[in-house]
């Protein structure tokens, strides 16, 4: 997935517009400042999402070295913003895609589906004759799978006993920080699994979040798309259409395209 804020197709399409609404002035004679021009854009919610995920995630890094709880703040942003956007992505791509007596299979808020299941049922309702099911053992399916687990953990806690969370700290007085598997004491019964997630190693304590886990998350994000993608012969990401947000010109009349 590219790196860079492909709001910019926005802007591109605001500065035509603008150029129009300039040309459009000196032939009618409208006056802009009596009645105003007005835009209308489509916008892409994955896009924004996922923009928003990559300002946070930049800025977790950034805060890093001044403090790591500032830094935990941000990437927890980061992540579930990720996530949203996986939410987006897939619900967008199968209205705009799926055959439309099967849309609301995945695409329906009033019963909606774990995100997981949208994810394998969406070549289904977009292809034009059955396809096999999604190799869920395969990568990056597993790894997905626990990226999703772990904000359904955020969302859906459960009991005390499944929320425990070790720190360890040199002294008995210094800072304490997340324990990680290679610093359990021996004689204590924490296993690794207990700490991190086993395919990724994302941290199932949402305060030892931190900007390499944001990596993972969107290295895990990005193959799953492209994974997908495969499976539709390219026709998620196509032209961009996934991140597109057009724009054209609606007032004054003269200037609509």
């Amino acid at each position: 997935m590219p790196d860079g804020d492909h709001g910019a197709s926005r802007g591109s399409a605001l500065d035509s517009a603008v150029a129009d609404r300039e040309r459009g002035s000196l032939n009618s004679g409208a006056d802009p400042e009596a009645s105003g021009w007005v835009i209308e854009t489509v916008i892409s919610p994955f896009h924004c999402l996922y923009q928003d995920a990559l300002h946070f995630h930049t800025q977790s890094q950034l805060r890093l070295q001044r403090s790591e709880s500032e830094a935990s703040r941000l990437a927890r942003g980061a992540l579930l913003l990720y996530v949203a956007s996986a939410e987006a992505f897939v619900h967008q791509a199968a209205v705009e895609l799926g055959r439309p007596e099967l849309t609301k299979m995945i695409a329906d808020p009033s019963r909606p589906l774990p995100l997981a299941d949208s994810w394998r049922l969406l070549p289904a309702i977009v292809a034009d004759s059955p396809v096999g099911s999604i190799d869920l053992n395969s990568p990056p399916w597993p790894q997905f799978a626990e990226l999703l687990a772990l904000r359904s953990s955020w969302t859906y806690p459960g009991p005390t006993s499944t929320r425990r969370a070790y720190y360890r700290s040199a002294r008995r007085d210094g800072v304490y920080e997340p324990l990680e598997p290679r610093q359990v004491p021996a004689g204590m019964s924490i296993t690794p699994e207990a700490l991190l997630y086993p395919k990724t190693g994302l941290p199932r304590d949402p305060y030892a979040l931190r900007p390499r886990h944001l990596d993972t998350a969107r290295q895990i994000l990005d193959a799953a798309i492209e994974a997908l993608d495969r499976r539709l012969g390219g026709a998620l990401t196509r032209d961009q259409r996934h991140r597109k947000e057009p724009v054209r010109v609606v007032h004054p009349p003269t200037q609509r395209g």
